[in-house]
């Protein structure tokens, strides 16, 4: 028991990065200043040992293509913070501003994980991410994270951390996209990426996605993350987002489905696209963002601790059986 205890207060470690410029509107930049200072997030750290580690503040070099080099030093710096998290042996929590943070966040987690296997990653989102400068026909960069991390697009920004792909393609699973192009579609699908469209999350239900999702991203690696961009959701759960697209993931259902996966073996979290000026008079979004924080870790440690002490009841078991025969 006193394991399970100690496993049940581990620290989880929240780091910031303040970026935005890489995003279609400015504003996602604020996000990690609000969350903060959320009094929501403020009650849930009075039940789980959620602590506020760096703030990475984004470098500037300009909007569109002209954020590359801004980008990768951002990134760099995120990916330096979130591998000595992992590394310390911390539960790593990511609060981003646009997606392009992912390539930082990932690259950090992969890395330090190289030495005992790769990762997988659940990729909540509306959008697959996946073009490369060469396909984007508007040189945003947050909607080029996932092309980065498969190892595709700019040299410097694949190679953030160490030279390989930080993820495998058939590690990754994508759930919610309904927004995308040609170019996107083939590249993923060329991978054999598993992509969950929105249509087969409406007919199949959430539940049954994220637990075939999180079958797939676990199969062969030693744990899993969560990137989760607040536009996966309906626009009624998330209203304060910068590229919006109708017909989202129920976040009521999300957080149910949360509850029917395995989170024993989840890695890090990362949330990101929350833009705080569209948010509503009731902070939706930022109460979402709350939400998905302690349902997310306090169902983790809820399983861990059961794990233990079935463990536990095992190993006494055992060693009663052998004083028994002993006698």
């Amino acid at each position: 028991m006193k394991k399970s205890t100690q496993l049940a207060r581990q620290v989880i470690r929240a780091i910031g990065c303040a970026n935005g410029l890489a995003g279609r509107q400015l504003g996602c930049e604020n996000a990690v200043e609000v969350i903060k200072a959320s009094t929501y997030l403020a009650g849930v750290q009075t039940r789980l040992p959620l602590e506020w580690g760096k703030i990475i503040e984004e470098v500037n070099t300009g909007r569109h293509a002209s954020a590359m080099s801004g980008v990768t030093q951002t990134c760099r710096q995120l990916a330096h913070e979130t591998r000595q998290v992992i590394e310390n042996k911390e539960e790593l929590l990511v609060f981003g501003g646009d997606h392009s943070c992912a390539i930082g966040t990932w690259s950090g987690v992969a890395t330090a994980m190289r030495p005992v296997g790769d990762i997988g990653l659940i990729w909540v989102d509306a959008h697959m991410d996946a073009h490369t400068p060469d396909t984007s026909d508007t040189g945003n960069i947050h909607g080029m994270p996932v092309a980065h991390l498969l190892g595709f697009g700019d040299k410097t920004l694949v190679k953030i951390g160490d030279r390989l792909p930080k993820l495998l393609p058939h590690n990754l699973c994508m759930v919610g996209i309904r927004d995308y192009e040609s170019a996107e579609q083939e590249l993923l699908e060329k991978l054999g990426v598993r992509i969950f469209y929105a249509h087969e999350v409406e007919k199949r239900g959430i539940q049954d996605v994220m637990q075939e999702a999180q079958y797939l991203v676990t199969r062969n690696t030693i744990g899993y993350g969560l990137s989760i961009d607040l536009d996966g959701f309906d626009v009624s759960y998330a209203p304060a987002v910068g590229t919006p697209s109708a017909d989202g993931i129920n976040a009521l259902e999300f957080i149910k489905a949360l509850l029917t996966i395995d989170l024993t073996k989840l890695i890090a979290t990362e949330i990101v696209e929350f833009l705080p000026r569209f948010d509503d008079t009731q902070r939706t979004s930022e109460q979402l963002v709350s939400s998905l924080v302690e349902y997310i870790y306090k169902t983790k440690q809820f399983q861990i601790n059961s794990v233990n002490e079935i463990a536990q009841r095992v190993s006494t078991s055992e060693q009663s059986q052998k004083i028994t025969r002993a006698m």
